[in-house]
């Protein structure tokens, strides 16, 4: 089924509008399974699939109304409680929920096919909507058995219809288009006698038949396939024919429209109708080599077309026949149709939200203009600081500047809240695909699990949702195979035999923490330790200095894995080496508890935004750089009794902690020349970890917008710059590289968090 013929735009609508309802939808199907007499879960899920046919049908989408119908007919046989949906008939509904989103995605790429759904899942899922609970080979099996067929007094052999699917649900359009275009077919037949106009209805005959032919092979009608070719093959040959041939020619081809008509009929009462027609395809073929056969007035047929049944008007619903040139109309009714009945889709207590559709990259530009917007309210502050102690100035004037450099400021803050606002999504949208993935984890591992999911309201940044994804695809399938137990040992343990994977989410300030617990068997230190030395990660010496969260930080190290055998699940080594990496993009942070036998929390906290950030401008030497606020515990300026050497690396002694006191100007390379003394501890925080950075000043705090260094070569742990409210450039600091790549906290274990 080819689809490049369709407006991009339309299309584009159909994605996004019913893109949203599928995601929805796989959600909604993993909580019926749990509920499956709920009957408003089974309503909403049934109106999101029927919506999503209805669309699809309007764009003659055929393989995925198909798929959909089918599983709609299943869902609505649970809605009138002739099936309960069990895990069974749950495979086959998710089933088909993958096929849709396999078949979206070719549209979004621009495919010109829709992959056909597999014949034993329709099957499954028809028989499912029948009442049925078979499995899909059974149905393959009756669907191969054909109906008996029965001879007529008008000759036609009648053999029942039997359709499924899409097919069965676009009947009525067929129909309605196929009465449309032979009604047609039969004006420019009998217009072929005008000698003057022939040419015009040999074009318009010839139309018609093009306009038939895909529409009968679709619905794999052989017997009228046959006489719309010939219809064809007689309208293209009709410009070389001679006059006889054309007067001879005209009966046959009303009968061939006549035949078709009949055929048409008979559909509406759910026959198939057959005639023999050799006799007739045989004297048309004859005409088209310009033979003139014998008893050329005489019809060949054997059928009484005059005795066929005619179509009852109550025979079926009347259909909307779409035609390419009415496309956009047509969609556009629907969705007006669908506008006018909120209750269908609404309860009613529901307000309808005013909301209106942006493009992504709209939303970029105006992301990057308020950016621009707050670094030049920062000079303008500074501007006017700079003019309130100047001292020749009208104080009037100054106290002028000053207020509209505050209002400026308030403002622009306001407009950087409600483009934020704009950019906002709830982690809903990421966690509503998470039920399916441990529903699919039960039955990958043989375990038995439950997902509970709060917070799921808390909104973040969209680039940030879209970083996140892998990150938690991997903690959730980390939490099933390694952290649950199988039924037997939790059982063995004392605990529920179906496990429980905690999804929660909460706001922190200016930051969003996800956390992802599990009731299992925890990290074993000991097993742990005893990896983490093969791998030369630590030694036995510096383990009895390491805290559990330390140790329990090796899962991190890339290709450390605690999996006897690998599976497609785990086992390689890379899964939370990826959760590591993806968090430190986010300028987030990643945490670790547990405790052995009861369980594991693996916590994420990640800034609501990545754009703009408030930071610390601290100079070093002559250079001014920005520490992001968040990675900032405090800042003191210890004096010399507080600093030792240990492991001939500098440390600070503060309060209870012994901390890696790290030299900036060594660090970022700063000449021995122009280096200058360092006074300031700014004690940092990066993934549970805490050291200090030696900085020569501290500037103050400043709203700063995040420049990426694409094309430059980095020097040092950086992130980024920033344009300062004096208007130079600063690099942004980022802490966790600095962490990482620092000699001395690697070796120095026991500088760590909470030493």
């Amino acid at each position: 089924m080819s689809i490049s013929g369709f407006d991009p735009d339309i299309l584009q609508d159909f994605l996004t509008e019913s893109g949203e309802l599928l995601e929805q939808l796989e959600s909604n199907l993993v909580d019926l399974e749990s509920m499956p007499k709920d009957p408003e879960l089974l309503n909403e899920v049934f109106r999101a699939l029927h919506t999503i046919k209805g669309s699809a049908s309007f764009l003659a989408l055929t393989n995925l109304v198909e798929i959909a119908h089918a599983a709609e007919s299943a869902l609505n046989a649970a809605r009138n409680s002739v099936i309960t949906i069990d895990h069974q008939a749950m495979d086959l509904l998710l089933g088909a929920i993958d096929i849709l989103k396999q078949q979206f995605e070719e549209l979004q790429s621009g495919a010109s096919e829709l992959t056909a759904a597999p014949t034993e899942l329709v099957h499954g899922l028809v028989l499912l909507g029948e009442g049925n609970s078979s499995s899909p080979a059974d149905v393959a099996k009756d669907a191969s058995v054909s109906s008996d067929s029965a001879e007529r007094e008008d000759g036609f052999t009648a053999t029942p219809l039997n359709l499924s699917g899409a097919k069965s649900d676009l009947l009525n359009h067929f129909v309605d288009d196929l009465e449309e275009t032979i009604a047609r077919a039969q004006t420019q037949i009998s217009g072929l006698l005008d000698e003057s106009n022939r040419e015009r209805h040999l074009s318009a005959l010839q139309e018609s038949a093009e306009d038939l032919l895909p529409t009968t092979e679709f619905f794999e009608f052989d017997e009228m396939i046959e006489l719309v070719k010939l219809l064809l093959s007689a309208s293209e040959a009709g410009s070389t024919m001679s006059g006889e041939i054309v007067e001879a020619m005209v009966p046959r081809l009303s009968e061939i429209s006549d035949l078709i008509a009949a055929q048409s009929n008979g559909i509406r009462e759910g026959l198939r109708l057959s005639c023999p027609i050799d006799g007739l395809a045989a004297q048309i073929e004859s005409l088209i080599a310009g033979e003139v056969p014998d008893h050329a007035s005489n019809s060949p047929s054997s059928c009484d077309v005059t005795s066929a049944p005619p179509a009852s008007e109550d025979s079926a619903e009347t259909a909307q026949v779409v035609h390419p040139e009415r496309e956009t109309e047509v969609l556009q009714d629907s969705k007006q149709d669908l506008a006018k009945a909120p209750d269908k889709k609404r309860s009613p207590t529901q307000t309808p939200e005013q909301t209106i559709r942006v493009e992504v990259s709209r939303l970029e530009t105006l992301m990057n203009l308020v950016g621009e917007l707050v670094l030049q309210k920062n000079r303008i502050t500074s501007i006017s600081d700079e003019v309130g102690v100047t001292a020749d100035i009208n104080p009037e004037l100054s106290d002028s500047m000053g207020l509209a450099s505050d209002t400026l400021s308030r403002i622009t803050s306001d407009i950087q809240v409600a483009v934020m606002r704009t950019r906002m999504q709830p982690l809903d949208k990421l966690f509503g695909k998470y039920p399916r993935l441990i529903r699919d984890l039960t039955t990958k591992t043989g375990k038995q699990m439950r997902l509970v999911i709060e917070g799921g309201d808390t909104e973040v940044d969209k680039s940030v949702i879209e970083e996140l994804g892998d990150p938690l695809v991997h903690l959730m399938r980390n939490s099933a195979d390694h952290g649950l137990e199988k039924p037997e040992q939790r059982t063995a343990a004392g605990k529920d035999p179906t496990g429980t994977i905690t999804l929660f989410a909460a706001h922190q300030g200016n930051h969003v923490e996800i956390s992802i617990s599990d009731d299992g068997r925890g990290l074993p230190r000991d097993a742990l330790v005893a990896k983490a030395i093969e791998r030369g990660l630590t030694t036995q010496a510096e383990v009895a200095q390491l805290s559990d969260e330390d140790v329990f930080r090796f899962i991190f190290h890339p290709g450390f894995s605690m999996a006897q055998e690998v599976s497609d699940l785990s086992g390689r080594g890379v899964g939370m080496d990826v959760v590591r990496t993806n968090i430190q993009k986010l300028k987030g942070s990643v945490s670790i508890s547990s405790e052995f036998g009861k369980g594991t929390t693996i916590t994420i906290s990640i800034p609501l935004t990545v754009a703009i950030m408030p930071a610390m401008m601290v100079g070093i030497a002559d250079e001014i750089y920005a520490i992001p606020l968040g990675n900032i515990m405090e800042i003191v300026r210890p004096d010399e009794t507080q600093f030792n050497t240990l492991i001939e690396s500098q440390v600070l002694r503060l309060r209870d902690s012994v901390l890696p006191a790290l030299n900036a100007m060594e660090i970022f390379g700063i000449p021995e020349q122009d280096r200058i003394e360092a006074p300031f501890a700014i004690v940092l925080q990066a993934n549970g970890r805490v050291f200090t950075l030696m900085v020569s000043s501290v500037i103050g705090q400043q709203e700063i917008v995040i420049k990426p260094l694409d094309g430059f070569d980095e020097t040092g742990p950086v992130s980024g710059a920033t344009v300062r409210n004096d208007g130079g450039v600063s690099l942004i600091i980022d802490v966790s590289q600095l962490m990482r790549d620092s000699t001395l906290m690697k070796s120095a274990p026991l500088m760590e968090a909470a030493a």
